[in-house]
């Protein structure tokens, strides 16, 4: 009788560690599965990596280059020399410089009439070809003339007015569309190279007032 107490017992403790070790294979199985599911959810370091656009680069003109660009010698131009360099019709010639152009609204009505804006524009001369012509600037400015400008070490040369994508006088165009669309896209970093045409006529009075009578861009 004892045996079968013995017998029974082993058996029934057999019975329960069975069961205790399926359930912990159970558990297991479970776990291991969880990680293969967590591993597989999660997106590897390329997936979760942000794109990042690239940054265009930005490049920037040293002053050696802006010079070697208005580089005078350079370029073969052949130009009707000045004597004294007589601005407002005094005297024909040409002459080259370097600069940019800039638009300015401005109130070009005669004294007494109703007010007239008209959108004006300068070349701001960065560097000269010819001393003479910058001193024929400073001495008609010093008489008084407002038609050009100096502001600091820049010249704003008066060439009319920028009407209907044309750069116009009082009496015509200043320039052809080749060279206007150069001038409209240079600035104080990206000057341009510019031959001016001075011509003999008598003095008049204007709305779009200029002094040279053409520009071409070299």
């Amino acid at each position: 009788m004892a045996n079968d107490g013995n017998s029974a017992w082993h058996q029934e403790a057999s019975g329960s560690l069975k069961a205790v070790l399926a359930v912990f294979v159970v558990i297991l199985l479970g776990a291991l599965g969880y990680l293969v599911w967590l591993q597989n959810a999660q997106p590897t370091s390329e997936q979760s990596a942000t794109p990042v656009a690239d940054k265009p680069q930005q490049t920037s003109q040293s002053s050696e280059e802006l010079e070697q660009e208005c580089e005078f010698d350079s370029v073969n131009v052949n130009l009707k020399p000045g004597v004294t360099y007589g601005l407002g019709g005094q005297e024909e010639f040409e002459t080259l410089v370097c600069g940019y152009l800039i638009q300015k609204e401005e109130n070009m009505a005669f004294e007494g009439e109703e007010a007239l804006i008209k959108n004006r524009a300068y070349l701001v001369i960065t560097k000269f070809a010819e001393s003479k012509f910058k001193e024929a600037i400073d001495k008609q400015i010093g008489e008084g003339n407002s038609v050009n400008k100096a502001e600091g070490n820049n010249y704003q040369l008066g060439c009319g007015c920028l009407e209907d994508n044309k750069l116009l006088s009082d009496t015509g165009e200043l320039s052809d569309q080749a060279s206007l669309a150069k001038l409209l896209a240079s600035s104080s970093a990206k000057p341009v190279m510019v031959k001016l045409v001075f011509e003999v006529h008598p003095g008049r009075g204007c709305t779009c007032c200029n002094l040279v009578d053409r520009l071409e861009v070299i």
